[in-house]
């Protein structure tokens, strides 16, 4: 009777240290969790390290490289070299308005 008792007493303390180990505070559940954050953060930083690396290569060729300068000043800013010319279809601004 008392090896049962004592047996019996042994699994709830064991029992009880588990629960404390999985859903205490710094238990599993929160390693799991905090490891799932440390991956999104982790892929977070890597493409904000792209987004620096794209821009950085942009800044680069537009402080060295004429042929670049030349694409965005055509392209973004619409201008254009001093032998071309630009023609630009009014009929898309007609049928805008109302």
């Amino acid at each position: 009777m008392i090896e049962k008792t004592g047996l019996y007493a042994s699994l709830c303390i064991i029992l009880v240290l588990l629960c404390f180990i999985v859903f205490s505070k710094n238990g599993v559940l929160d390693y799991k969790a905090l490891k799932v954050k440390e991956t999104q953060i982790l892929d977070q930083a890597r493409m904000v390290d792209l987004a620096n690396q794209k821009l950085e290569n942009e800044i680069k060729s537009l402080k060295t490289d004429i042929d670049y300068i030349k694409h965005v000043a055509k392209h973004e800013h619409d201008m254009a070299e001093e032998d071309e010319l630009i023609f630009k279809d009014k009929s898309d601004n007609k049928r805008n308005t109302p």
